[in-house]
């Protein structure tokens, strides 16, 4: 009776088998991309990386409010900010290691880069100091978040590699139909503002007639 249990299984495995050899492409269809299968190597030292370079931009920063260098060209608010994202760097860097939820990982991660991106903008011409710490701190979110989502899948990257494959899949549009769609919007746009320049023209001195009439 046992064997009569067991052949069923083994028919399936068997069946498996052959598919695989038959379409060799399926095998590498249920793969994780290389970044997911490999997150749980990276997410200790980008997240180790992350935390020690939120402290050396918040502790930077302090440091210049109480003790201001001339050649950190900063504004104290900008100061504060900075030092405000080192602060959240360092907490997006603890609770990764603590191994934390991975929406609020994301979240967190989010915010950091956003907000470093916006110092970043600020602070561009502002010396070297305050472009490199920017560009670090842009760089370091990003490799966060690839991390976060790569260990507990929360859904960003694949997002993003779905839509960018589902861009490839759009039929473009030619020269000639780019140039003629592009004329016929051009012609359209034209004739509408004429037509409400001749209305314009047409109603204002109506208008202007009407109230140069005397009664009486």
């Amino acid at each position: 009776m046992a064997q009569n249990l067991s052949k069923p299984n083994q028919d399936v495995k068997s069946a498996d088998k052959k598919a695989v050899k038959a379409d060799p492409h399926a095998r590498s269809a249920h793969k994780k991309p290389f970044w997911s299968a490999n997150s749980k190597k990276f997410l200790v030292p980008i997240s180790i990386l992350f935390t020690a370079g939120g402290l050396f931009l918040a502790a930077y920063n302090i440091m210049q409010m109480v003790t201001p260098d001339e050649a950190y060209l900063l504004s104290t608010g900008l100061k504060v900010a900075s030092a405000l994202l080192g602060l959240l760097i360092v907490i997006s860097g603890v609770m990764a290691l603590l191994r934390r939820k991975g929406k609020t990982l994301m979240t967190l991660g989010s915010l950091a880069l956003v907000y470093a991106i916006i110092i970043l903008t600020a602070t561009t011409k502002m010396g070297v100091v305050a472009l490199v710490s920017g560009i670090v701190a842009v760089v370091l979110s990003l490799l966060f978040i690839i991390a976060v989502d790569g260990m507990y899948d929360v859904g960003l990257v694949r997002f993003l590699r779905e839509m960018f494959g589902e861009v490839k899949k759009l039929t473009w549009l030619s020269g000639k139909e780019l140039f003629s769609h592009t004329l016929a919007v051009l012609v359209f746009v034209l004739g509408m503002a004429l037509i409400i320049y001749v209305l314009d023209l047409v109603f204002s001195s109506g208008f202007g007639a009407l109230s140069n009439i005397n009664i009486g």
